[in-house]
């Protein structure tokens, strides 16, 4: 395993200090005697406390990003996507559902960091506009605009695909903050978020294809 350097470990601890304290209770200071340096050293990585939660901001979706590549999400135009998805059945929804979700619960950054925009959502606006866009407003469009094609294609049953998109992802975003720092019952979860998107499909696809 790659040894982490300084620049690394501030970002870490800093994330950790965030999650537990919440953006304003923390100082440099803070984030320097945790890491183990003097204050003036920090400096030298990074010019302020905003820039290290900027930079714990773009370093999070690179995160993801890179995680994304090992989902095997289908890829192409969203109407490829829908057809793919539709085809190859709810197991390959459980799939893809259940690593990111292992992802956002087991992955001490990704944990850590909405720990983090969940406690300062509500002290700071562009927080909370950071938090409703990583974890809802993207997620929902997403889904709504892939359940609409997928009613196109007649896949699914004629309905509202934004209602449905909120159906899909509203339990399995419930799901996330129950089991949010258990992440030993992660097999109790998984089991749970199948069962929901076997539901959600028997409800919605349409069975005549």
């Amino acid at each position: 395993m790659a040894k982490k350097n300084t620049k690394e470990i501030i970002l870490f601890e800093s994330l950790k200090l965030f999650a537990d304290k919440g953006y304003d209770g923390v100082t440099v200071r803070d984030i320097a005697a945790e890491v183990g340096i003097k204050q003036s050293s920090l400096y030298k990585h990074y010019k302020s406390k905003q820039e290290i939660f900027d930079t714990l901001v773009n370093t999070m979706q690179l995160r993801f990003r890179d995680a994304s590549a090992s989902f095997q999400l289908p890829d192409g135009e969203l109407e490829e996507m829908a057809k793919k998805y539709a085809t190859g059945g709810n197991e390959i929804l459980k799939k893809i559902s259940s690593e990111i979700f292992h992802f956002y619960l087991q992955d001490p950054y990704a944990s850590q960091f909405r720990k983090m925009l969940s406690i300062e959502k509500y002290k700071n606006k562009e927080i909370d506009r950071i938090y409703r866009e990583v974890y809802i407003d993207t997620a929902i469009s997403y889904q709504a605009a892939l359940f609409d094609e997928m009613i196109k294609q007649g896949f699914m049953r004629q309905t509202n695909p934004e209602v449905m998109a909120l159906q899909f992802f509203a339990p399995i975003f419930l799901l996330l903050n129950k089991y949010h720092g258990i992440a030993q019952k992660e097999k109790e979860a998984i089991e749970m978020l199948e069962k929901h998107i076997e539901q959600f499909d028997m409800i919605y696809r349409k069975k005549e294809i």
